[in-house]
C-alpha cells in the first residue's frame, strides 16, 4: 500500500477529450508504419523545443477528484528542475509537503509529522522506473515513451497528446492515460492529466513558467520551512 502511494505521489507530481488512436488495428501495417514514423517526427520535435533549458521554475495547481468523493481536493506550489538530475516539489496550500528527487533518492517531508523520509533508489528498482519515467514528463524526451506507451494526438493547437500504458508497462497497474497539454509556444507543459485505474485523476496546471533562471539551494531543500 505504501509502495503505491508513493507511485501515485511520483506520477501526480509531476509529475485531457474524444481521441483518435494514431495506431489502429484496422488499418493496413504500411499505414500504422506510417503514422507510428509520424507520431516519432512529432514528439522528437516537441521533445526538442521541452528540452531546451538547463534549470526551470513553476507555479502549479493540483487538482484531485476522488472517486469516493464529490469535492475536489486542490494544492498550490511549486516546481523546480536543474538538469541533469535534481527536481524539487514543494506544496505551498493547503498543507505544506515537499519531495526532493536525484538520481541517488527520494527525500520527502510534511508539515505534520515534521519528519524526512529517505527511500534509496539503488534499493528500490521500482521507484527508479517510475522516476526515469517523471523525469521524460518534466524534461520532454517523449520518444522513449513509444515502447511503453499507445500515443494519441488529442488536438494540434494547442499540441494535447494522450500516454496509455501497454500492458507491459508497471504504470498500467495504476494509471489508466496521462494527457499533456503545451503551452502555445511549445516551450513547456501547460498541463498534466492523470487518470488512474480506480476513478481517480489528478490534473496539474502549470503558470508563471520561468526558463534558465538563476534557483537558489534551499530550492532543493527538503526542509526549508522548518
Amino acid at each position: 500500500m505504501k509502495t503505491k502511494r508513493m507511485l501515485i505521489i511520483l506520477f501526480s507530481i509531476f509529475l485531457f477529450l474524444p481521441s483518435i488512436n494514431i495506431i489502429s488495428l484496422t488499418e493496413a501495417q504500411e499505414e500504422k508504419t506510417r503514422e507510428v514514423s509520424d507520431v516519432t517526427n512529432l514528439l522528437r520535435l516537441l521533445g526538442k523545443k521541452i528540452s531546451d533549458f538547463n534549470n526551470l521554475k513553476t507555479d502549479f495547481v493540483e487538482e484531485k477528484d476522488l472517486a469516493i468523493f464529490q469535492k475536489k481536493i486542490v494544492l498550490k506550489g511549486r516546481v523546480c528542475i536543474q538538469k541533469p538530475n535534481k527536481i524539487a516539489w514543494h506544496v505551498d496550500k493547503p498543507i505544506k509537503y515537499s519531495v526532493v528527487i536525484t538520481d541517488t533518492s527520494i527525500l520527502q517531508w510534511d508539515e505534520e509529522t515534521n519528519q524526512v523520509q529517505e527511500i534509496s533508489l539503488s534499493q528500490n528498482p521500482v521507484f527508479q522506473n517510475v522516476l526515469n519515467q517523471l523525469t521524460v514528463w518534466f524534461t520532454g524526451d517523449f520518444t522513449t515513451f513509444l515502447e511503453d506507451y499507445t500515443i494519441r494526438v488529442l488536438r494540434k493547437s494547442p499540441f494535447v497528446i494522450e500516454f496509455i500504458p501497454k500492458e507491459k508497462n508497471i504504470a498500467g497497474k495504476f494509471v489508466k492515460s496521462i494527457t499533456i497539454t503545451l503551452r502555445e509556444d511549445e516551450r513547456y507543459l501547460k498541463q498534466i492529466k492523470i487518470q488512474e485505474t480506480n476513478g481517480d485523476s489528478t490534473t496539474i496546471t502549470f503558470n508563471d513558467t520561468i526558463i534558465n533562471v538563476p534557483l537558489d539551494s534551499l530550492d532543493f531543500e527538503v526542509k526549508r520551512r522548518v
